[in-house]
């Protein structure tokens, strides 16, 4: 699963948390068969962020309404209501800012995963974001490779930066 998919899912607890604001029924119809979690503000497609202030309940007829329906109307009432209901419950004030936070940010995701202990609020610099990388692609592999044009060595996920470490702004 990449990163990104991992920002857009719902985890386990934020799961159990939305099925029991919602008391386990589409927020729209009030069905409580075959339910679904379904981002409202931010879609998941374009980025949006699995949290509680992005996710209601809904049943598959108004979960599909809303991202592939022919009918604009009812999607919109959906979106609408949606939104409406997420504001009140989670109490929304500045939704600008939400919209910010909901966002993937492929720049701050690759700076996050360069921490490895938060505990210890160690940072690793990492080959990886080094000038001197250079990408290559071998005959028939159609995953690349990175190579070290300083060290003259093949770059892992488990390298560390050398003492000439050239960190990319």
């Amino acid at each position: 699963m990449s990163i990104r998919s991992q920002w857009c899912e719902f985890d386990k607890e934020t799961r159990k948390y939305i099925k029991k604001r919602d008391n386990n029924r589409c927020v729209f119809c009030g069905n409580n068969g075959a339910l679904q979690i379904a981002h409202i503000f931010l879609s998941r497609a374009h980025g949006g962020k699995g949290c509680k202030e992005n996710g209601v309940m809904l049943c598959i007829k108004c979960h599909q309404a809303l991202d592939n329906g022919k009918d604009t109307s009812l999607r919109d009432k959906i979106n609408q209501f949606c939104r409406s209901y997420l504001i009140e419950k989670e109490n929304i004030i500045d939704l600008s800012s939400l919209m910010k936070m909901l966002k993937y940010d492929k720049k701050n995701s690759l700076r996050e995963r360069i921490i490895i202990s938060e505990e210890k609020k160690e940072i690793k610099d990492r080959c990886k974001n080094c000038r001197l990388l250079e990408k290559r692609q071998i005959k028939g592999n159609s995953i690349p490779t990175y190579y070290c044009r300083y060290r003259k060595i093949r770059i892992t996920k488990n390298t560390e930066a050398c003492k000439d470490f050239r960190r990319i702004k």
